[in-house]
Protein backbone atom coordinates (compact mmCIF):
# COMPACT_ATOMS: atom_id res chain seq x y z
CA UNK A 1 0.00 0.00 0.00
CA UNK A 2 1.66 3.21 -1.10
CA UNK A 3 1.60 6.14 1.57
CA UNK A 4 1.60 9.49 0.19
CA UNK A 5 4.15 11.78 1.52
CA UNK A 6 3.09 14.18 4.25
CA UNK A 7 3.73 17.84 2.23
CA UNK A 8 5.69 20.37 4.77
CA UNK A 9 4.18 22.37 7.24
CA UNK A 10 0.49 22.41 6.14
CA UNK A 11 -0.99 23.40 8.49
CA UNK A 12 0.44 26.95 8.26
CA UNK A 13 0.24 27.82 4.74
CA UNK A 14 -2.62 30.77 4.94
CA UNK A 15 -0.64 31.66 8.68
CA UNK A 16 2.19 32.82 6.37
CA UNK A 17 -0.27 34.30 3.87
CA UNK A 18 -1.95 36.01 6.93
CA UNK A 19 1.62 37.51 7.90
CA UNK A 20 2.69 38.12 4.73
CA UNK A 21 -0.26 40.22 3.85
CA UNK A 22 -0.68 41.89 7.10
CA UNK A 23 3.22 43.00 6.67
CA UNK A 24 2.83 43.99 3.24
CA UNK A 25 -0.31 46.64 4.60
CA UNK A 26 2.19 48.21 6.99
CA UNK A 27 5.00 48.37 4.74
CA UNK A 28 3.67 49.27 1.47
CA UNK A 29 2.94 52.78 1.99
CA UNK A 30 6.40 53.79 2.92
CA UNK A 31 8.16 52.02 0.14
CA UNK A 32 9.70 55.19 -1.37
CA UNK A 33 10.35 54.43 -5.25
CA UNK A 34 7.57 53.83 -7.93
CA UNK A 35 9.25 50.09 -8.46
CA UNK A 36 9.55 49.09 -5.19
CA UNK A 37 5.76 49.72 -4.67
CA UNK A 38 4.78 47.15 -7.90
CA UNK A 39 7.29 44.55 -6.95
CA UNK A 40 5.85 44.29 -3.55
CA UNK A 41 2.73 43.97 -5.12
CA UNK A 42 3.47 41.39 -7.61
CA UNK A 43 5.86 39.57 -4.68
CA UNK A 44 2.48 39.04 -2.11
CA UNK A 45 0.43 38.42 -5.82
CA UNK A 46 3.15 35.39 -6.19
CA UNK A 47 3.05 34.23 -2.80
CA UNK A 48 -0.98 34.23 -2.88
CA UNK A 49 -1.18 32.68 -5.89
CA UNK A 50 1.32 29.56 -4.83
CA UNK A 51 -0.40 28.97 -2.06
CA UNK A 52 -3.97 28.97 -3.20
CA UNK A 53 -3.02 26.58 -6.45
CA UNK A 54 -1.31 24.27 -3.60
CA UNK A 55 -4.75 24.42 -1.53
CA UNK A 56 -6.24 23.48 -4.70
CA UNK A 57 -4.57 21.03 -6.65
CA UNK A 58 -7.48 20.19 -9.05
CA UNK A 59 -6.90 23.90 -10.12
CA UNK A 60 -4.80 22.93 -13.79
CA UNK A 61 -6.37 24.66 -15.94
CA UNK A 62 -6.86 27.84 -13.52
CA UNK A 63 -3.62 27.64 -12.12
CA UNK A 64 -2.73 28.22 -15.91
CA UNK A 65 -5.31 31.11 -16.75
CA UNK A 66 -3.89 32.86 -13.01
CA UNK A 67 0.02 32.56 -13.55
CA UNK A 68 -0.53 34.16 -16.98
CA UNK A 69 -2.55 37.17 -16.05
CA UNK A 70 -0.08 37.90 -12.94
CA UNK A 71 2.82 37.49 -15.88
CA UNK A 72 0.46 40.35 -18.00
CA UNK A 73 0.24 41.94 -14.61
CA UNK A 74 4.13 42.63 -14.38
CA UNK A 75 4.53 43.61 -17.53
CA UNK A 76 2.08 46.14 -17.14
CA UNK A 77 3.18 47.21 -14.21
CA UNK A 78 6.61 47.69 -14.99
CA UNK A 79 5.40 50.01 -17.95
CA UNK A 80 3.46 51.84 -15.32
CA UNK A 81 6.71 52.05 -13.05
CA UNK A 82 9.07 53.26 -15.41
CA UNK A 83 6.45 55.52 -16.91
CA UNK A 84 7.98 55.26 -20.83
CA UNK A 85 4.80 56.62 -22.18
CA UNK A 86 3.25 59.31 -20.18
CA UNK A 87 0.65 60.44 -22.47
CA UNK A 88 -0.56 55.86 -22.29
CA UNK A 89 -0.21 56.26 -18.46
CA UNK A 90 -4.05 55.93 -17.97
CA UNK A 91 -4.08 52.99 -20.13
CA UNK A 92 -1.25 51.62 -18.40
CA UNK A 93 -2.38 51.35 -15.50
CA UNK A 94 -5.65 50.68 -16.03
CA UNK A 95 -4.16 47.45 -18.07
CA UNK A 96 -2.63 47.12 -14.33
CA UNK A 97 -5.75 46.88 -12.23
CA UNK A 98 -7.03 44.95 -15.01
CA UNK A 99 -4.95 42.02 -14.47
CA UNK A 100 -4.20 42.23 -10.62
CA UNK A 101 -8.43 42.50 -9.94
CA UNK A 102 -8.63 39.38 -11.32
CA UNK A 103 -5.95 37.37 -10.08
CA UNK A 104 -7.02 38.54 -6.57
CA UNK A 105 -10.77 37.57 -7.25
CA UNK A 106 -9.69 34.12 -8.54
CA UNK A 107 -7.62 33.57 -5.55
CA UNK A 108 -10.19 34.64 -2.46
CA UNK A 109 -12.59 32.50 -4.36
CA UNK A 110 -10.05 29.99 -4.17
CA UNK A 111 -9.38 30.31 -0.62
CA UNK A 112 -12.88 29.67 0.39
CA UNK A 113 -13.09 26.88 -1.68
CA UNK A 114 -10.98 24.86 0.61
CA UNK A 115 -11.76 26.55 3.67
CA UNK A 116 -15.01 25.36 3.41
CA UNK A 117 -14.26 21.89 1.47
CA UNK A 118 -12.13 20.94 5.08
CA UNK A 119 -13.33 18.02 6.21
CA UNK A 120 -11.95 18.77 10.18
CA UNK A 121 -11.03 22.41 11.96
CA UNK A 122 -7.51 23.20 11.03
CA UNK A 123 -5.54 26.50 11.56
CA UNK A 124 -4.96 26.58 8.07
CA UNK A 125 -8.94 26.87 8.00
CA UNK A 126 -9.48 29.35 10.08
CA UNK A 127 -6.72 31.83 8.87
CA UNK A 128 -8.25 30.70 5.05
CA UNK A 129 -11.06 33.14 5.87
CA UNK A 130 -8.87 35.68 7.43
CA UNK A 131 -6.88 35.85 4.13
CA UNK A 132 -10.27 35.74 2.00
CA UNK A 133 -11.11 38.72 3.86
CA UNK A 134 -8.19 40.80 3.15
CA UNK A 135 -8.35 40.05 -0.10
CA UNK A 136 -12.02 41.12 -0.68
CA UNK A 137 -10.19 44.64 0.48
CA UNK A 138 -7.65 44.27 -1.65
CA UNK A 139 -9.46 44.17 -4.57
CA UNK A 140 -11.64 46.93 -4.22
CA UNK A 141 -8.72 49.04 -2.85
CA UNK A 142 -7.66 48.19 -7.05
CA UNK A 143 -11.02 49.57 -7.70
CA UNK A 144 -11.04 52.77 -5.97
CA UNK A 145 -7.42 52.96 -7.54
CA UNK A 146 -8.52 52.50 -11.16
CA UNK A 147 -11.65 55.07 -10.26
CA UNK A 148 -9.18 57.81 -9.61
CA UNK A 149 -7.15 57.02 -12.54
CA UNK A 150 -10.09 58.35 -14.60
CA UNK A 151 -11.12 60.95 -12.00
CA UNK A 152 -8.41 62.64 -9.92
CA UNK A 153 -11.84 64.18 -7.77
CA UNK A 154 -13.64 60.68 -7.42
CA UNK A 155 -12.39 60.61 -3.57
CA UNK A 156 -11.87 63.07 -0.72
CA UNK A 157 -8.16 62.27 0.38
CA UNK A 158 -5.72 64.10 3.06
CA UNK A 159 -4.14 65.30 0.01
CA UNK A 160 -4.49 65.94 -3.64
CA UNK A 161 -4.65 62.81 -5.69
CA UNK A 162 -1.86 64.53 -8.03
CA UNK A 163 0.69 65.17 -5.27
CA UNK A 164 0.73 61.64 -3.67
CA UNK A 165 2.92 58.70 -5.29
CA UNK A 166 1.57 55.61 -5.75
CA UNK A 167 2.51 53.54 -2.82
CA UNK A 168 1.51 56.12 -1.02
CA UNK A 169 -1.83 56.78 -2.78
CA UNK A 170 -2.31 52.55 -2.87
CA UNK A 171 -1.90 52.56 1.36
CA UNK A 172 -4.55 55.33 1.63
CA UNK A 173 -6.99 53.68 -0.55
CA UNK A 174 -6.37 50.35 1.21
CA UNK A 175 -7.31 52.03 4.85
CA UNK A 176 -10.69 53.18 3.22
CA UNK A 177 -11.62 50.01 2.14
CA UNK A 178 -10.76 48.34 5.13
CA UNK A 179 -12.68 50.91 7.48
CA UNK A 180 -15.57 50.35 4.20
CA UNK A 181 -15.28 46.85 4.66
CA UNK A 182 -15.84 46.91 8.52
CA UNK A 183 -18.55 49.65 8.72
CA UNK A 184 -16.57 51.93 10.86
CA UNK A 185 -16.27 54.64 8.61
CA UNK A 186 -14.16 57.59 10.43
CA UNK A 187 -14.96 59.94 7.58
CA UNK A 188 -11.68 61.58 6.65
CA UNK A 189 -11.11 59.77 3.58
CA UNK A 190 -14.74 60.06 1.07
CA UNK A 191 -15.88 58.63 -1.71
CA UNK A 192 -17.27 61.59 -3.67
CA UNK A 193 -18.36 60.94 -7.44
CA UNK A 194 -21.33 58.55 -8.07
CA UNK A 195 -19.40 55.44 -9.20
CA UNK A 196 -17.05 55.89 -5.97
CA UNK A 197 -19.52 56.18 -3.70
CA UNK A 198 -21.54 52.72 -5.05
CA UNK A 199 -18.60 50.57 -5.13
CA UNK A 200 -18.15 51.46 -1.10
CA UNK A 201 -22.02 50.72 -0.52
CA UNK A 202 -21.25 47.20 -2.68
CA UNK A 203 -18.05 46.74 -0.18
CA UNK A 204 -19.84 47.59 2.79
CA UNK A 205 -22.98 45.27 1.89
CA UNK A 206 -20.32 42.10 0.84
CA UNK A 207 -18.28 42.60 4.22
CA UNK A 208 -21.55 42.11 6.16
CA UNK A 209 -22.08 39.15 4.15
CA UNK A 210 -18.94 37.88 4.62
CA UNK A 211 -19.22 37.92 8.51
CA UNK A 212 -22.59 37.50 8.98
CA UNK A 213 -23.15 34.73 6.12
CA UNK A 214 -19.79 33.06 5.51
CA UNK A 215 -18.17 32.85 8.71
CA UNK A 216 -21.11 32.53 10.42
CA UNK A 217 -21.36 29.03 8.18
CA UNK A 218 -18.24 28.08 8.62
CA UNK A 219 -18.13 28.19 12.34
CA UNK A 220 -21.16 25.80 12.29
CA UNK A 221 -20.40 23.50 9.50
CA UNK A 222 -16.81 23.15 11.75
CA UNK A 223 -18.99 23.22 15.19
CA UNK A 224 -21.58 20.37 13.93
CA UNK A 225 -18.53 18.26 12.94
CA UNK A 226 -16.74 18.78 16.06
CA UNK A 227 -20.29 17.76 17.85
CA UNK A 228 -20.44 14.29 15.59
CA UNK A 229 -17.77 13.24 16.28
CA UNK A 230 -17.55 13.39 19.86
CA UNK A 231 -20.91 11.90 19.76
CA UNK A 232 -19.53 9.51 17.89
CA UNK A 233 -16.68 8.71 20.20
CA UNK A 234 -18.95 8.15 23.46
CA UNK A 235 -21.34 5.67 22.05
CA UNK A 236 -20.49 2.28 23.96
CA UNK A 237 -20.07 -1.00 21.93
CA UNK A 238 -23.89 -2.01 22.12
CA UNK A 239 -24.88 1.38 20.72
CA UNK A 240 -22.55 0.56 17.50
CA UNK A 241 -24.59 -2.89 17.15
CA UNK A 242 -27.35 -1.43 17.40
Amino acid sequence: MHIAPKRPFPEWRFLQLTIVIVVWMLLAPHLQTRWSGHLAVHVLLLDLILVTVWANPDWRKARLIIGGLWLLGLIASLGSALDLTPALGKIEKTLDVGFIAPVTAACSIGVLAFAFRAERPTMDGIFAMVVAYLLIAMLFTELYYLTLVWDPQAMHLLKPFEEMKPSELRGELLYFSMVTISTVGYGDVLAVSPTARMLAVIEAVVGQFFVAVLVGMFVGMYASQLFASRGASTKGPRDVER
